[in-house]
């Protein structure tokens, strides 16, 4: 993130530099003249302090009037973007060169799952965590798409169903995300966060050659292409980024796996606020340079942090290695965790004050986020040349650190067994009832009769999704004697049942409990679903079996979020485009209600199943 820092200042500087060139051509057509004391950048030309109204406001309008001025002058940006036909050469070769880049460190790479010993073990162990979190930071930029649909929309010329088009295809291919798990089986972390870093790079930039294409691209093609790198960003994203990093912590650190990937799960969560910070105080227009621009710092941050993060990116060989934390590992994660905390907090708060109308948009808030989200890579010049010293201090031999657990089944073993299924049920319930709330959130509320409360909403989601990761992860370590691993997946059931049931109530209070309860299920979820699969099936093919439970995902949107609520949200409007009442929302909550009871019931059977022995002792 340090060089992500930098970059951002390079890539700002570079964009003013352009404006400043490109205004020396004037407009001719409107009868204006060149004067070099007009020279100004991009950024100035459409800062609301500099430019003059071009339409007559009264009084009682003017807030009004002043909205529509700064949207129009963002739309005159990207208009001149597109007609520049220099963007489209600009965006075509980066995504050559980010292919050719990518490929070369793909062909180069270790594709050892496992690295040999080293002199230094704790070093390994704390550049593993550390650099997988900073993939977690790149892997977060997908879940931000949101916040900028609607300039994508307006990019493209097209309506909010092309752009559920486009949503939908970025976790598509989710289906096949066993192919990402597959990878990670044969091929190990570094190859195959080089090849997720490439796929997504080249996806956002044929996002960005989409919306600088124009008019000199058919609507179709730009569609098309919108979709294709959306498909992209978002299936390297999931199955190539995230999920290789969170596999690779689980197989390294089985005595506290839980608490690793809670932590970088929660680090996933905190990312999507901190890009959707970047894009509305530093590059949305009027007061940025707009979604071009953003897109291309997307891009380009993607690929040089994950090209930085593959110097600790390993599975750790077994022996001391793979020890059980010490105290000052335990310190030391608490403090990646005092960190991302502080983030998570500045994030929701910057967005909340912001919805209120009480911030304006500032780089400065920018600059902040990109700062609190370095301090990680602080904790790595303190995670050295320890093993020595324990050795002494305990009398033992670090050699004899936890064995290595058995190779495990492979995917057609565990896919016959009813275990794979109950689990990949309970996930479809729980995804598809938190996506369903949160991808929603603002229309639920509008329809409630509160919409000026979704920003608090969305900030409550969001913060108690990351801080439940964080939670349980380290709970569910701690205290595995007294309360199981599935017995954590058998307590976020019966909370998303309870969360869907309030939502479906309708009113203020009972939603925003809802959204709380919701947020909680999501995140603990997602953070013990990751040991919860290691350790009933092992290793031996842990990516495809995890792969293969992520696809319950693309199912779970597709059915749910794409079909299910939009039909019952048109019944209830009645033709109208606005629906407004309990009765938009109600039935579809209580049908969610139902599904996560069902997924109750099939977490308690887990639970029961495994409660003696999990299937790589009974099915091997």
């Amino acid at each position: 993130m340090v060089s992500a820092c930098v970059l951002h200042a390079i890539f700002l500087s570079a964009l003013a530099a352009s404006g400043r060139s490109d205004d020396v051509h004037c407009d001719r057509q409107m009868g204006g003249s060149c004067e070099a004391t007009e020279d100004v950048s991009l950024l100035q030309q459409t800062s609301p302090k500099v430019t003059q109204p071009t339409i007559e406001r009264h009084e009682s309008s003017a807030v009004h009037e002043i909205s529509m001025e700064r949207e129009s002058l963002s739309l005159i940006l990207l208009k001149r973007v597109q007609e520049d036909g220099g963007s489209i050469g600009i965006f075509g070769a980066m995504a050559g060169a980010a292919a050719v880049i990518g490929g070369g460190l793909f062909l180069s790479a270790d594709s050892s799952k496992s690295a040999g010993p080293s002199a230094d073990s704790t070093a390994d162990r704390w550049w593993l965590i550390v650099m997988s979190c900073l993939v977690q930071m790149v892997a977060g930029s997908v879940y931000a798409m949101g916040a900028w649909q609607d300039s994508l929309r307006d990019a493209l010329g097209t309506d909010m169903s092309g752009i559920a088009a486009i949503g939908a295809a970025t976790f598509a291919g989710s289906v096949v995300a066993m192919l990402g798990g597959l990878a990670f089986d044969k091929l190990g972390p570094k190859a195959s966060v080089t090849l997720g870093a490439t796929a997504v790079t080249v996806g956002y930039l044929l996002i960005g050659l989409a919306v600088v294409a124009g008019d000199s691209m058919a609507s179709g093609q730009k569609m098309g292409l919108a979709a294709l790198g959306s498909m992209l960003a978002g299936y390297s994203s999931v199955s190539l980024l995230d999920n290789v990093v969170c596999m690779a912590c689980s197989l390294s650190f089985p005595s506290n796996r839980a608490a690793i990937v809670g932590y970088l799960k929660a680090v996933l969560a905190t990312a999507a606020g901190l890009w959707a910070l970047l894009w509305v105080h530093v590059f949305k227009g009027p007061h940025g340079p707009g979604l071009p621009s953003y897109i291309g710092f997307t891009a380009m941050i993607s690929l040089g942090v994950s090209i930085f993060s593959l110097s600790g990116l390993q599975v750790l060989p077994d022996g001391s290695s793979r020890r059980a934390f010490s105290d000052k590992d335990t310190n030391r994660l608490l403090t990646l965790i005092v960190f991302l905390c502080t983030l998570a907090f500045f994030d929701v708060g910057v967005s909340f004050f912001f919805s209120q109308g009480l911030l304006q948009p500032t780089s400065m808030l920018g600059g902040i986020g990109l700062t609190l989200a370095c301090l990680p890579v602080i904790l790595l010049s303190t995670a050295k040349g320890e093993d020595e010293a324990v050795e002494k201090l305990t009398g033992q031999n670090l050699a004899a650190a936890p064995a290595a657990a058995a190779d495990g089944l492979e995917f057609m073993t565990a896919a016959k067994g009813t275990d794979f299924w109950l689990l990949w049920f309970c996930q479809f319930a729980v995804f598809g009832g938190g996506v369903a709330t949160n991808q929603n959130l603002a229309l639920i509320l509008e329809s409630a009769g509160n919409a000026s409360a979704s920003g608090l909403g969305v900030a409550l989601f969001a913060l108690t999704s990351s801080l439940s990761r964080i939670a349980v992860g380290i709970l569910s370590d701690k205290y595995s004697h007294v309360v199981s691993r599935f017995n954590w997946l058998t307590i976020v059931a019966a909370n998303a049942c309870v969360g869907q049931f309030l939502l479906s109530l309708m009113n203020i209070g009972s939603i925003m409990l809802g959204t709380l309860l919701m947020g909680l299920s999501f995140g603990a979820f997602f953070t013990v679903v990751v040991p919860v699969v290691n350790e009933m099936y092992g290793k031996k093919q842990f990516g495809v079996i995890m792969g293969s439970q992520l696809a319950s995902q693309a199912a779970a949107a597709f059915i749910l979020c794409f079909e299910m609520l939009p039909t019952f949200y048109r019944q209830a409007a009645q033709g109208e485009s606005v629906c407004l009442g309990p009765s938009c929302y109600r039935m579809s909550f209580l049908v969610l209600t139902g599904l996560n009871i069902i997924g109750l019931a099939a977490a308690v059977w887990l639970q029961k199943r495994n409660k003696d022995s999990m299937p790589v002792d009974r099915d091997a």
